[in-house]
């Protein structure tokens, strides 16, 4: 038996950093803060791709499917995790899947990782179906569990996008849509592929701002979504409403207080001199784009 690494090992070391274990500490982290910066130019090669992830996944949230993130071990928790931060208040139409779910131990999660069928079995349970979308995360595009996902979305029509560290590979064959950043070879060989994580972690943060945006979540370069969960969020409201209409304190509580602390509403509200009423109907009329419901707002005033 050869002693020597084999042929992917080797192909996967990068040229440029084989003495970096001789480095001050000072070099090493400027070469490792090099290569990050690196990652975002890979990123941005795929513009296009992200582009039609986001546009694809609005659609299908805006047309009633669902959006279903999925993923094993570190790419199972990033899926989680933006769909965390995307909807704290658990948006019903995005959903995040980890191989063996989040609170099951690390074995357990492992050996979900190797399960094909169960892959499948987790998309069945959700009623998984054509109207609905799919977006993979997997590094390596072989994970067993991830295939069975893909596979089932397949094999009900379901648009499919993937997230991957290598473009050429089966999985991509089953995907509409595959994002595969050029991020090239690790700083360090085997330590759990960082770069490829990193890629992986500013696409999504795009996806979560995309659809935030297109999904009504965002007017002008602010989040008006926020529910008054606590003091906290309360105080962060009012700071928006006097951020988009440019009022004072206590007109931002008067405005929240008559609309049942509805962030939009209120903006809507102060901006355009409408009641409650009449405020939420425009913005449920225009899938509380508040945007939309602005432009819509003229016209009706105009004739008052």
């Amino acid at each position: 038996m050869s002693n020597k690494p084999n042929g992917s090992v080797m192909e996967r070391r990068h040229t440029e950093t084989a003495d970096i274990d001789r480095l001050a500490t000072q070099d090493m982290l400027a070469l490792i803060n090099r290569e990050d910066l690196a990652v975002a130019n890979a990123t941005g090669a795929c513009l296009p791709e992200i582009a039609r992830l986001v546009d694809n996944a609005s659609a299908t949230l805006n047309r009633g499917g669902r959006v279903v993130i999925v993923g094993a071990g570190a790419s199972g928790r990033a899926a989680l995790q933006m769909v965390a931060d995307f909807a704290p208040d658990a948006h019903p139409q995005l959903i995040g899947l980890m191989a063996g779910g989040a609170e099951a131990k690390r074995q357990d999660q492992e050996k979900a990782a190797a399960n094909y069928a169960l892959g499948v079995a987790d998309l069945q349970a959700i009623r998984f179906g054509h109207q609905d979308m799919l977006v993979a995360l997997s590094v390596s595009g072989k994970t067993p569990w991830m295939w069975g996902a893909l596979r089932h979305a397949w094999s009900v029509g379901a648009c499919i996008a993937l997230l991957s560290h290598v473009r050429e590979s089966e999985a991509a064959q089953m995907a509409d849509i595959v994002i595969a950043p050029e991020t090239g070879a690790e700083v360090i060989a085997g330590f759990n592929e960082p770069k490829a994580r990193l890629a992986q972690q500013q696409i999504l943060n795009m996806l979560a701002s995309g659809l935030a945006i297109r999904t009504g979540r965002v007017y002008s370069n602010l989040r008006v979504d926020l529910k008054p969960d606590n003091t906290h969020w309360i105080e962060r409201q009012i700071a928006l409403v006097m951020a988009a209409t440019q009022c004072n304190r206590e007109q931002a509580k008067s405005a929240l207080a008559a609309c049942n602390n509805d962030c939009r509403t209120a903006i809507l509200m102060q901006l355009t001199g409408l009641n409650n009423a009449k405020a939420r109907d425009l913005l449920a009329e225009n899938h509380q784009s508040l945007r939309i419901a602005l432009q819509e707002a003229k016209p009706h005033l105009a004739e008052a």
